[in-house]
């Protein structure tokens, strides 16, 4: 939602409708993961990706017909069935898309907590359920592939009614949740800053409910919807799944519900102003990273050499973190090859959840770094959190090369990608042994 954000903002503001397609499950090779959003606008206009590009445009086209008849549609496309082949799906892969019209108020709230950078949930009900399993049966947005895949026609290309939709619905026959509502959940203070932000006007639609057994989450959705006590059991099924979750899906009240979690952005942090962390800053701006770069030399870490950067901190890193929250949502680069500034914030960085730490230096650097990370009281088991040489060995040796390895690493380890990575124990390990070798040799 995040990558769609300013154009829905700019579109909903001129008073324009807008319909949102949500990749919600997928099996094979298919292009983009569950999450991934589009938004479509009346006259045509689109914001975001559900694929390589290769079904945006009967995604498109559907969107264009749920805004004109205020319906929402599940498109099921299988790669090896003749409609699939026909909107261009050629990859292997099999993509359900959901598609509904986006409710301008809810958006209001999203957008607010968005521009808060804080964590929330969005939760449609995508499909009826015959026989529904129980809550939670499908995890993490994909599913096996189904038997019949290869030779089934899913039902694609047409759109369904909502059964009924936000704008049909007739509250006083019953206020029961229908596919295509949406709702949030949200920390309880972000939320209420949300409704109260100069946006406001646009969610007083909706209204707030308590999440069952978290004291801290609220349901956000919009009022004239369904009674919010209905989606109470929802909440709560989702709130209770693996914060590890980033997508799913849960059964209840005879529907599926998919949910697709919005982190907040993810913190490079970068000690040393040097070249690399110019390069290094721009990339992870690209990648959607708030970045900061700690240097207590204050003729590196300038404005001009860091033009774009989010933050810039003149101290040593030990004094720096007692302001910079280093989370499980943030990578460390130790960069300056000054053992005063790499060790302490390396140590620094060991005592926290930072998903990735890196140490910039050849093997012999990675040695001397874990002799005083040693000294320092850090233990094997500790620095084997460290990533050193630091980056890719894609063979690059100009600056924005390496920048570009380092954050292909980043990117590896947050997404706990099967390549070989180098860590600061290995090297210094290896350098040991070398070192035993010459003297015994």
């Amino acid at each position: 939602m995040r990558e769609i954000r300013d154009g829905v903002r700019r579109w909903l503001a001129a008073g324009e409708g807008v319909a949102l397609a949500q990749v919600t499950k997928t099996w094979g090779s298919s292009p983009r993961v569950p999450g991934a959003c589009m938004a479509v606008t009346a006259d045509g206009r689109i914001a975001g990706s559900v694929s390589g590009g290769c079904i945006e445009g009967a995604i498109a086209q559907v969107a264009l017909d749920c805004l004109d008849g205020h319906l929402s549609s599940l498109e099921k496309f299988h790669a090896s069935t003749r409609r699939a082949q026909e909107v261009g799906l050629s990859c292997g892969g099999n993509i359900e898309v959901f598609v509904a019209a986006l409710d301008a108020g809810l958006f209001a709230c999203e957008d607010a907590l968005i521009a808060a950078d804080a964590d929330y949930v969005r939760v449609t009900a995508v499909e009826e359920v015959a026989g529904a399993a129980e809550p939670g049966a499908e995890e993490a947005g994909t599913a096996p592939e189904p038997a019949d895949a290869p030779d089934a026609e899913p039902f694609l290309g047409a759109v369904r009614d909502a059964d009924p939709s936000p704008v049909l619905a007739d509250i006083s026959e019953g206020s029961a949740p229908f596919v295509g509502l949406s709702f949030l959940v949200a920390d309880r203070a972000a939320a209420e800053t949300a409704l109260a932000s100069p946006d406001g006007a646009l969610a007083a639609g909706l209204s707030l409910a308590a999440v069952p057994d978290r004291a801290d989450l609220v349901l956000i959705a919009p009022a004239a919807a369904a009674d919010v006590r209905a989606l109470a059991s929802v909440a709560g099924a989702v709130a209770a799944r693996p914060c590890t979750a980033s997508t799913g899906h849960v059964v209840e009240g005879g529907l599926d519900w998919f949910f697709a979690r919005m982190l907040s952005k993810p913190q490079l942090v970068c000690i040393g102003g040097v070249h690399i962390a110019v390069r290094l800053c721009e990339i992870a701006h690209v990648l959607g990273y708030r970045t900061v770069v700690i240097d207590p030399r204050g003729i590196f870490a300038t404005d001009e050499r860091f033009p774009a950067v989010d933050e810039l901190v003149h101290a040593w890193p030990q004094a720096a973190f007692r302001d910079i929250p280093l989370t499980a949502n943030t990578a460390v680069c130790a960069l300056t090859h000054d053992p005063k500034i790499d060790v302490p914030a390396l140590m620094a960085a060991l005592d926290s959840p930072a998903f990735y730490i890196g140490s910039l230096g050849r093997s012999t650097t990675q040695w001397a770094r874990w002799r005083a990370l040693k000294e320092e009281g850090a233990t094997d088991t500790d620095i084997d959190r460290i990533f050193g040489p630091i980056g890719l060995d894609l063979r690059g040796r100009e600056p924005a090369e390496i920048a570009l390895s380092v954050m292909a690493e980043i990117t590896a380890v947050r997404h706990g990608s099967p390549y070989r990575l180098t860590t600061m124990l290995e090297s210094a390990a290896k350098v040991e042994a070398e070192k035993k070798a010459k003297v015994h040799g």
